[in-house]
């Protein structure tokens, strides 16, 4: 008897509610054994991970359990409040008065934003691309040359190159941006609004748009960040009507003998899907990396429908080819591409110099290469657990001499990692600590509200000069969000998506997955909240996927043990009987 009610709850586990809970729990035991006290200089005395014992496998089978159940939780919400949030769709002239009006209230709620940080936060990175858009420095892609040419336009606009000055520039870029970015958030409203999604659901979305602190100071932070986090941010918003909103209705009228939903991607949105692409490509220097990862899932994705899969897949090739030629050998016949190698091997230099630091084993051969750069006490000397900068940009460092040996580097640095596997674990976990370990938050990179690292240009708080109010005090932040908080709901999207079999919901999720991939991979810092910040707002849309993959809105249902159901648009079983009750059922019991 025992034997079998061990057998029926265990045909219930859902496999890959399994899976998110192992790995969530990993990283909860992880954490406990990062120790980073912040200070203003750290070192591997005050950053470090301590080592991990028996116990640490224990506490890892208890918490797994909790956390499966807080899964299935979130599931039964998610189930209960599907049908109540996908309604009938509405009309565009409906639409146009919310996106208008959308528009309006979260301009206005920002407005006090603009004269408290006039004109707008300026990073070092930023005054880099100024100093090339007005010519006083050589053009390089080190910050995109596309981003630089958006500074270039605007200084040409206001006048610069004809002795207006440059103030005018920095002005018109901020109030451009901040439009843009009230233009996106309210353009998702309306998508909400016509897709016939709950008026509660709406409403609480423009609400928190118009109040929450971090989409205004993003407007205001003059990085390039803000702009290619809105390109993803779009076109995940595309991809999700494409494929749950336009496929989900496509699936209503009926499939083809061959199994293939009757949807298509029309001519207008593949030029659509190209032109977001081309500008995630250009906007951001990982940005190809980003794309080719999503192009190659997309087109998985999508195989059921080969003529839809095909046009993706020709119209991605083609964009990355295209875009790869000009970023590759065009770049580099114009002399644009400086200091790539060093730019993508931040983490491989980190975990170099932990091994180093730490009397790792160090052949004499690898020696050699590392001496080459710098000399080995130096690398001890200048290892910052948490930033590449200190080692990369350090005088003493031959930069030059790691572009021109790049392999030779990635050789020895491939024999330190063999030779001190757990030194190079470690020193991973506290390069990118920041974008997985949701118990740890840093102001880094987080806002940009002052000038940072520049004397050329200074900042104005005009509430606090006129009249002696200061908005910005208020507006500060007083805790910082750990960037990893957006990273998990963007993986237990994922995980919700698999196990309902909402197979076409992943592709709203794999543009923010890219972007967290390629971060994960060459990350020059363990925290900043700015190369990530696609995840924090496409939150939203996370949701939607979330409850679109239950019962009443996935093309899939799902029997009582995780197992694929017939497949239909209504998200009911063979019979037309609805599985809703399915995770109600499985909770109550």
């Amino acid at each position: 008897m025992v034997q079998g009610i061990y057998k029926k709850y265990l045909k219930k586990i859902n496999i890959w509610y399994a899976v998110f809970a192992m790995l969530f729990s990993a990283m909860v035991i992880i954490s406990r054994h990062i120790f980073n006290r912040q200070t203003d200089l750290s070192t591997i005395e005050n950053v470090y991970v301590t080592d991990f014992h028996f116990v640490d496998g224990i506490a890892w089978l208890g918490t797994v359990p909790v956390i499966y159940i807080l899964m299935k939780a979130a599931a039964f919400v998610f189930s209960a409040a599907g049908p109540v949030l996908f309604q009938e769709k509405r009309s565009f002239r409906q639409g146009i008065w919310v996106l208008a009006g959308s528009f309006a209230l979260i301009m206005l709620m920002w407005f006090p934003y603009l004269p408290s940080y006039w004109p707008g936060g300026i990073y070092s990175d930023t005054v880099d691309s100024i100093t090339m858009a007005l010519y006083k420095d050589t053009l390089d892609n080190h910050n995109p040359i596309l981003y630089t040419l958006i500074w270039r336009l605007m200084f040409w606009v206001t006048g610069a190159f004809s002795g207006a000055g440059e103030y005018g520039g920095l002005k018109l870029f901020t109030v451009v941006q901040t439009l843009l970015m009230a233009a996106a958030l309210s353009w998702f409203v309306y998508r909400c609004y016509r897709w016939g999604i709950h008026k509660g659901f709406v409403i609480l979305c423009l609400l928190v748009f118009a109040l929450f602190p971090l989409y205004p100071f993003y407007g205001v932070s003059m990085w390039k960040d803000t702009l290619f986090s809105l390109a993803v941010f779009d076109f995940s918003i595309f991809l999700y009507h494409i494929f749950s909103e336009k496929g989900a209705a496509g699936r209503t009228s009926g499939e083809t003998m061959a199994g293939e939903v009757s949807w298509d991607i029309s001519p207008r949105e593949l030029t659509q899907y190209c032109v977001l692409s081309i500008l995630i490509i250009f906007l951001r220097n990982n940005g190809i990396y980003v794309a080719a990862f999503y192009s190659a899932a997309i087109t998985v994705i999508c195989l059921k429908n080969r003529k839809a899969a095909v046009k993706i897949g020709a119209a991605s090739f083609l964009v990355l080819l295209v875009c790869g030629m000009i970023q590759g050998p065009v770049y580099d016949r114009c002399g644009y591409n400086v200091n790539r190698s060093t730019e993508s091997l931040g983490i491989p230099l980190q975990q170099a110099a932990y091994i180093v630091s730490t009397d790792g084993i160090v052949e004499e051969e690898d020696r050699e290469v590392l001496e080459q750069m710098l000399p080995l006490e130096r690398w001890k000397e200048l290892y910052n657990p948490i930033v590449a900068d200190t080692i990369k940009f350090s005088p003493e460092f031959d930069r030059s001499g790691l572009e021109e040996n790049a392999r030779a580097f990635i050789k020895t640095y491939l024999h330190l990692a063999v030779k001190n596997p757990v030194k190079a674990i470690k020193a991973y976990l506290l390069s990118t600590m920041g974008f997985w370990d949701i118990f740890e938050s840093s102001s880094t990179a987080y806002i940009c509200n002052f000038h940072f690292g520049n004397v050329e240009y200074f900042m104005s708080d005009y509430f606090d000069y006129y009249l002696d109010i200061s908005f910005k005090d208020f507006a500060e932040p007083k805790h910082y969000i750990s960037a990893a908080v957006f990273v998990w709901i963007m993986i237990g999207t994922i995980f919700i998506c698999l196990a309902r079999h909402n197979y076409r919901g992943l592709a709203g999720v794999m543009p923010t997955l890219g972007v967290w991939l390629s971060i994960m991979i060459a990350t020059p810092v363990a925290f900043s909240f700015r190369y990530v910040y696609a995840l924090f707002l496409c939150t939203p849309l996370y949701l939607l996927i979330c409850g679109k993959s239950f019962p009443g809105q996935s093309a899939v249902s799902e029997t009582e043990d995780g197992s694929s159901g017939e497949e239909n648009g209504e998200g009911r079983d063979s019979s037309g009987n609805s599985d809703n009750g399915d995770e109600r059922k499985e909770m109550s019991e």
